[in-house]
C-alpha cells in the first residue's frame, strides 16, 4: 500500500531507497554521505569512492568504477518502475470497483493527504465491498513479495552497510505492517472508509518523516553525531509505533459500524443510545 512512486507504503519504499542512495547522498556519487565518505573511509568501511590511504581503501573500498556503481543503481531502479507499473495494471480487475473512489489503491508520496472525497466518507463497507477489499489485501500482499523479492541485500554489502539498509527499511516495513492491520480493521467494519484514509495517511507520513531523518544523517561528518542523529529517528519513530498500538487495540476492541467519525467528533452506537464525543 502504503509507498513512493505507488501501491503501497513498502512498494514505494524500495524506489524512495534507491533514489535516496543517489540523492540525499549529498556530494557522494556512490552511496549516502559525503564526498570521499571521510568519515566511514577513516574506519574501515569500503565504499567506492575511499580515497587511497584509507582504511576504506585498504578494506576494498575505491575500487568499484562508479560508472559501474550508477549503471547497477539504473537498473534496480528501472526493474521496481516495472513492477509497480505491473502493481498498478494489477489494481484496473473490474473485482475492485466496488471500492475504486473509496480507497487509494496508488499512491504518489508519503506525504500525500487522502482526497476530500475519501477523508469525509462516512461509510462503513458493505458486503460486495468487502469482498473487494479482501481482492485488493490479495494483490497487494503479491506486489509487496514481488518487490522483496527483486531488492535482496547485495552480497557484497560490507555487515555495517547491511545494518544501515535494514535499519532504513525497518520503518516502511513498520508503517506496512500498521497499515495491513487498518487494512483488516476496515474489512471488519470497524473503520469507515474515512478514518481507514485518515489514519493511513498518518502513519506513511511518520514512516516516511523518520526514513528521511535517518538518511539525513549520513551528511554528517562526525560519527559521533551521525549514530546519535540515527538512534534519535528510530527513538522518534518508535514512540509513535507505540501510540499506534493504543489505537489499533481500541479499533480491535469496537463493534462492527459502531464508531463513525464527524469533523473532530466520534460518535458511537450503543443499542439505541449513541455517545458523541469532540475533540
Amino acid at each position: 500500500m502504503s509507498i513512493v512512486l505507488t501501491t503501497s507504503v513498502r512498494a514505494a519504499s524500495f524506489a524512495a531507497f534507491l533514489l535516496a542512495l543517489g540523492l540525499l547522498a549529498g556530494c557522494s556519487s556512490v552511496g549516502p554521505g559525503l564526498m570521499n565518505h571521510p568519515a566511514d573511509c577513516a574506519i574501515g568501511i569500503p565504499w567506492a569512492d575511499c580515497l587511497p590511504g584509507t582504511n576504506g581503501y585498504a578494506n576494498g573500498g575505491g575500487k568499484v568504477h562508479r560508472d559501474e556503481v550508477t549503471k547497477q543503481r539504473t537498473e534496480n531502479s528501472e526493474r521496481n518502475t516495472a513492477l509497480l507499473g505491473q502493481c498498478d495494471t494489477s489494481y484496473q480487475t473490474l473485482e475492485l470497483d466496488p471500492i475504486r473512489n473509496k480507497v487509494q489503491f496508488s499512491r504518489k508520496s508519503f506525504d500525500e493527504a487522502p482526497p476530500f472525497e475519501i477523508a469525509t466518507n462516512d461509510t462503513f463497507p458493505t458486503a460486495e465491498d468487502k469482498k473487494a477489499i479482501a481482492k485488493w489485501a490479495t494483490l497487494r500482499e503479491a506486489c509487496v513479495k514481488h518487490l522483496d523479492a527483486a531488492n535482496p541485500i547485495s552480497p557484497t554489502e560490507t555487515p555495517l552497510q547491511v545494518t544501515f539498509i535494514q535499519k532504513d527499511r525497518a520503518f516502511i516495513k513498520e508503517a506496512e505492517n500498521k497499515i495491513g492491520e487498518l487494512i483488516v480493521s476496515l474489512y471488519q467494519q470497524k473503520l469507515t472508509y474515512g478514518e481507514f484514509g485518515k489514519k493511513r495517511y498518518e502513519i506513511s507520513k511518520e514512516a516516511g518523516t523518520a526514513e528521511r531523518q535517518f538518511r539525513e544523517s549520513t551528511l554528517l561528518a562526525d560519527a559521533g553525531r551521525r549514530m546519535e542523529a540515527q538512534s534519535l529517528a528510530q527513538q522518534q519513530f518508535q514512540n509513535n509505533l507505540n501510540a499506534w498500538v493504543i489505537y489499533t487495540q481500541s479499533v480491535a476492541a469496537r463493534q462492527p459500524q459502531t464508531v463513525r467519525l464527524d469533523g473532530n467528533c466520534t460518535s458511537q452506537k450503543i443499542g439505541n443510545t449513541v455517545n458523541t464525543r469532540c475533540y
